[in-house]
């Protein structure tokens, strides 16, 4: 989905996960539309969610890599179960 992104629009969507998730579902200045992936859910909020039902954390490293962090089985994000992709 960012990779998408990036190479139609150029550089990682910013913001939190719901203006992120907005610039991915079409709020960018093409109107492409990118997500949400194959299974995942969008919250009321517009938040993308977890298999959990939580918000991830998403985090730009630069502006064509992004870590995207889920808080795992306990809830809580920055420890040992937390589930991280680059």
């Amino acid at each position: 989905m960012l990779r998408d992104f990036r190479t139609r629009v150029g550089g990682n969507p910013v913001g939190t996960n719901a203006e992120i998730m907005k610039a991915v579902m079409g709020g960018n200045p093409f109107q492409a539309r990118f997500g949400p992936p194959p299974g995942q859910s969008i919250s009321p909020d517009g938040e993308l969610l977890d298999r959990w039902g939580r918000p991830y954390f998403f985090h730009a490293l630069s502006e064509n890599s992004m870590e995207i962090r889920s808080a795992g089985a306990d809830g809580i994000l920055w420890n040992s179960d937390d589930v991280i992709a680059r």
